[in-house]
C-alpha cells in the first residue's frame, strides 16, 4: 500500500511527508506542479526572509531533502534532491535544464538528453523564457543558487510554459561528475553535510545553517 501524503510543519515551514512514488505519482497525474526541495538550511534562511518562507510554503509538493530534518520529525522520509533529479533525467520526461556555473546545464542535457540555458534571473528573463516555452518541457529544473531559483520560478511561473517546475540547488554537479558523490555509507548517516565541507571548505558559511538548525531544535 502507498504511503499518502501527510503535511507536517518544521518552525513554520510546511513539509510533506511523502515518498519518491507518491512524488512521481504527482508529476505523473499531468497537472501543474511547482515543485521544492526542502532541507535544514532553507529552515533556517527562511527564519529571515518571509518571502522565501512564503514561497515554500505556497509550494504543491515540499519534498523533504536533508536528514537533519530528522531530528524534529524522527519517521520523515527523505528525497535526497540529487536522486530526484536523476530519476527524472532517465525517465522518459522532456527536461529544460537551466542554470548552474561552469557548463552544468548544457553537461546535463548532453548526458540525459533535453534542452539547456545557462541564464541569470533578472538579466535576460524574457529571452529564457521564450526560448524555454518554445521547447515546451514537461519538467523545468533550473539550478540557481537558493533562494534565486524558487524565487524566480515563483515570479514567472505563470508565464512559463513548463508543467513541473522545480529549483534543484547543486544536483546538477553531482550528476556530471562535476561534484564528487558521497559514499553511500556517508548518506544513511546523514552527514553529507561533514562530507561536502571537507570537500568544499568555503561551503562553511552555508553549513553554518545547519548548526544554526540545530540549535533552534534543541
Amino acid at each position: 500500500m502507498q504511503k499518502k501524503t501527510n503535511k507536517q510543519e518544521i518552525f513554520g515551514i510546511c513539509v510533506d511527508s511523502t515518498e519518491l512514488v507518491e512524488v512521481l505519482k504527482a508529476i505523473n497525474s499531468k497537472k501543474s506542479l511547482f515543485l521544492v526541495s526542502i532541507n535544514p538550511e532553507y529552515i533556517v534562511a527562511a527564519q529571515q526572509d518571509k518571502e522565501f518562507r512564503d514561497i515554500l510554503n505556497s509550494a504543491d509538493l515540499r519534498i523533504p531533502d536533508g536528514f537533519g530534518l530528522r531530528f524534529m520529525i524522527p519517521d520523515l522520509p527523505i528525497i535526497p534532491g540529487r536522486k530526484l533529479v536523476e530519476t527524472l533525467a532517465t525517465a522518459k520526461y522532456k527536461i529544460f535544464y537551466l542554470g548552474g556555473k561552469n557548463d552544468e546545464s548544457q553537461k546535463m542535457a548532453q548526458k540525459y538528453g533535453g534542452a539547456w540555458d545557462v541564464g541569470y534571473p533578472s538579466t535576460n528573463d524574457q529571452m529564457i523564457i521564450n526560448k524555454i516555452n518554445k521547447y515546451k518541457p514537461d519538467i523545468l529544473l533550473v539550478a540557481y543558487k537558493y533562494p534565486m531559483g524558487e524565487k524566480w520560478l515563483y515570479a514567472n511561473r505563470q508565464k512559463l510554459n513548463a508543467r513541473v517546475v522545480m529549483a534543484v540547488g547543486g544536483s546538477f554537479r553531482y550528476l556530471t561528475g562535476m561534484d564528487r558523490l558521497p559514499p553511500e555509507i556517508v548518506e544513511k548517516m546523514g552527514l553529507e553535510w561533514l562530507w561536502r565541507l571537507i570537500l568544499q571548505p568555503w561551503r562553511i558559511k552555508r553549513q553554518m545553517k545547519i548548526m544554526q538548525f540545530m540549535w533552534m531544535v534543541v
